[in-house]
């Protein structure tokens, strides 16, 4: 019962638009993380070894990358965010598609994401193999 009482303050006393704001700054970040995780994991063989896991470098800045590519595509058709941020962003004048932000945000991080992560696993099994 108290955590009804409190989520129902909550609620009342949340402003929704600062809410949705905070929602779609979420998405802006985890969609092109998670089109990045599923392109490795696919270029991968749809499958982690315990190597893909524990073996792999900690920073792969092509991936890192990919997701930035991503998160900048989410912004730049969906700005989101501090008012300082959105201004600045609205400058750069995005596209009025009304196609909204996550599809080709997702597109562009899996796309590049893939594209890396095969040449970097290429790379790696030529160099293990000679």
């Amino acid at each position: 019962m108290l955590v009804t009482a409190l989520a129902t303050a909550g609620a009342l006393v949340v402003n929704m638009g600062s809410y949705q704001s905070f929602l779609l700054l979420l998405g802006s970040v985890f969609v092109p993380l998670f089109a990045v995780l599923l392109a490795d994991w696919l270029a991968a063989g749809a499958h982690y070894g315990v190597d893909d896991v524990f073996g792999s470098p900690a920073w792969r800045a092509g991936l890192v990358g990919a997701w930035i590519a991503g998160f900048a595509l989410y912004q730049w058709l969906f700005p989101t965010g501090p008012a300082w941020w959105v201004d600045l962003v609205a400058e750069l004048n995005p596209p009025g598609w009304g196609i909204g932000a996550t599809v080709p945000s997702f597109v562009v991080s899996f796309v590049a994401a893939l594209a890396v992560a095969l040449v970097t696993r290429r790379g790696t099994a030529r160099a293990a193999a000679a």
